[in-house]
């Protein structure tokens, strides 16, 4: 029925949600063996991505890209979208576009902004980092709009940062770009963190949403036993989504079993 992706990341990124780590080759092959459609990729540095090789297991696999997770310009070089340093903040729009040409060259996956906006106090005031963060945004944006490649902002939760935490907070916030290639990216982990209503909010959320993140509270494979997935699947179904259901948390050894099980799970509920 959905598309399905599972988020893969090096072996180096150890503290990465990404149920399968290693080599291209290895996790795009994992990932077309379990039965997904898609991976998502976890790149810092798109100038040191290997974009032949990338392209060499994909079409090997017959697999594509769904999305490109941006998050390690700032847990890593600590630039964001929104920071007063001028320097930061330009460094972070640059890496935005790297990105998105990345992304064109890799047939068209979304780009994520999740930790690469960054905190409130990347600034001296919220007033002053949102000034920032809008207008390093319009300039992405409008680079993705000529890439025709979508941004996908996500409602990220309270351990990761404090800008835009819910999904009714970047409804608002995404509707004021007015941009078809600005949508919105949700997040079980963080809806069990931020939301009190997530099933009304996905609702209003309607063809926002542009990809949803599976995982369960604390990062752990799914298992129906903490978050209502049955209840997020028939708002999905609702609001007649029809993008990918992305698999994002942890996973041990080669992460084959988990997410296995994960996929399995999220399937026999649909």
């Amino acid at each position: 029925m959905w598309k399905t992706s599972v988020v893969t990341a090096p072996e180096t990124a150890i503290h990465a949600p990404a149920p399968l780590k290693g080599s291209l080759e290895e996790t795009i092959g994992r990932a077309s063996a379990i039965g997904f459609d898609a991976v998502q990729l976890t790149i810092n540095r798109p100038s040191e991505f290997d974009l032949k090789g990338a392209q060499a297991a994909l079409g090997a696999f017959r697999m594509k890209v769904s999305g490109i997770a941006t998050g390690g310009a700032y847990s890593i070089d600590h630039i964001s979208l929104g920071h007063q340093d001028e320097a930061k903040r330009r460094a972070a729009v640059v890496r935005m576009k790297e990105h998105i040409d990345l992304a064109k060259a890799l047939g068209g996956a979304d780009v994520v902004i999740g930790l690469i906006r960054g905190t409130y106090a990347d600034c001296d005031s919220r007033d002053e980092y949102m000034g920032h963060y809008r207008k390093s945004l319009h300039e992405c944006i409008e680079h993705a709009e000529l890439q025709q490649i979508r941004i996908v902002h996500e409602a990220i939760g309270r351990y990761d940062s404090d800008v835009l935490k819910t999904i009714r907070e970047n409804i608002v916030f995404i509707n004021e770009f007015a941009s078809r290639y600005f949508r919105l990216q949700i997040d079980t982990h963080h809806m069990g963190l931020e939301e009190t209503d997530f099933y009304g909010a996905v609702l209003e959320a309607g063809g926002l949403v542009a990809q949803v993140d599976i995982s369960d509270v604390k990062r752990t494979c799914p298992d129906g036993k903490h978050f209502d997935f049955p209840k997020l699947i028939d708002a999905l179904k609702k609001i007649d989504f029809k993008d990918h259901l992305v698999f994002e948390y942890n996973s041990s050894g080669n992460g084959i079993a988990e997410a296995t099980i994960g996929l399995k799970y999220i399937r026999s509920l649909y």
